[in-house]
């Protein structure tokens, strides 16, 4: 059962195109690197408890936006879009700086 060989030579001449590598794709565009963010010091168990009482205080949920929120992904703190999450503390700092102010800095 030889003729197996000559017909895959024939079909090989007969697709040139197949025989030669694929082009590589075009790198994907990249984002602007984003500069470094400096991290934030941990909260203590204590400024946490203060940060939560102020969002209940104020009818908001662990996020500081009005309870009942429903979020894609069942947190605000992934971006779906470009997979990075980020803490509660940088959430909040960014979005709702007011409990961190009043438990945090004594405002």
């Amino acid at each position: 059962m030889r003729p197996a060989l000559p017909l895959l030579a024939l079909l090989l001449a007969a697709c040139p195109e197949r025989r030669t590598a694929p082009e590589p794709a075009p790198p994907a565009a990249r984002s602007p690197a984003e500069p470094p963010r400096p991290s934030a010091p941990a909260w203590t168990s204590v400024e946490e408890t203060c940060v939560d009482r102020w969002l209940a205080a104020h009818h908001l949920d662990a996020y500081g936006n009005p309870e009942g929120t429903m979020y894609t992904g069942g947190t605000p703190l992934l971006d779906e879009a470009s997979g990075r999450a980020m803490s509660r503390q940088a959430y909040l700092s960014a979005h709702r700086p007011e409990p961190l102010r009043a438990c945090l800095h004594g405002d």
